[in-house]
């Protein structure tokens, strides 16, 4: 009988994505444009929380919309409905940097080397290359496209205590037994919640 075992996915550290960036700056082996590439996808990842299908939809236009008003509408992936995305004020920042030569269109932000720029990026492509790449860099952990929206969630809830409900809306979950997933109760959170009240 062949059964696979289906491995957890490990969350990505601040200073896990700091290494990976760094690691992505000083790779020899890749084509300046695939880094170019890759260093905005690990940020927007990073930074934004989203899945890589909807990071998928960005366009130009929307991209300075986000820069601009620190939040921007596409469509969420897996329910099928709007949801905004928001930036913080250092997230727009580094956005700011990666994206200041943008010409105001609707052209997708990511492309197909042979493609149009009215034609995204296949989102299969994007996650084949972003794992590849990711199990280059990390190669004995199990650091996937969807760890860094896995470390935002977690980070929220789990570092910062922020509501489970804003987590909830924030990263788009249609039902929140699945933000409660990323909720790990911790011997120090219980601790932290005692010394509020004695």
């Amino acid at each position: 009988m062949n059964t696979r075992i289906k491995k957890i996915r490990d969350n990505i550290t601040k200073s896990e994505f700091k290494y990976l960036l760094n690691y992505l700056q000083a790779d020899s082996d890749i084509k300046d444009i695939r880094r170019y590439r890759l260093t905005k996808m690990f940020n927007l990842l990073y930074l934004l929380g989203v899945r890589v299908n909807e990071l998928s939809q960005l366009t130009n236009n929307k991209m300075i919309e986000l820069i601009n008003n620190g939040q921007v509408k596409i469509v969420a992936h897996k329910q099928k409905k709007e949801k905004k995305i928001y930036i913080t004020k250092s997230g727009k920042k580094v956005l700011k940097s990666l994206f200041q030569n943008l010409e105001a269109n609707n052209n997708f932000l990511f492309i197909s080397a042979r493609g149009s720029k009215r034609t995204p990026l296949e989102p299969n492509s994007f996650i084949r290359d972003i794992n590849d790449y990711l199990k280059k860099v990390f190669p004995n952990k199990n650091i996937t496209s969807h760890s860094f929206r896995a470390s935002l969630v977690s980070e929220l809830i789990n570092d910062h205590n922020i509501s489970v409900k804003v987590v909830q809306q924030l990263v788009g979950h249609s039902d929140i037994s699945t933000t409660y997933l990323y909720a790990k109760v911790t011997e120090q959170n219980i601790m932290n919640t005692l010394n509020i009240v004695r």
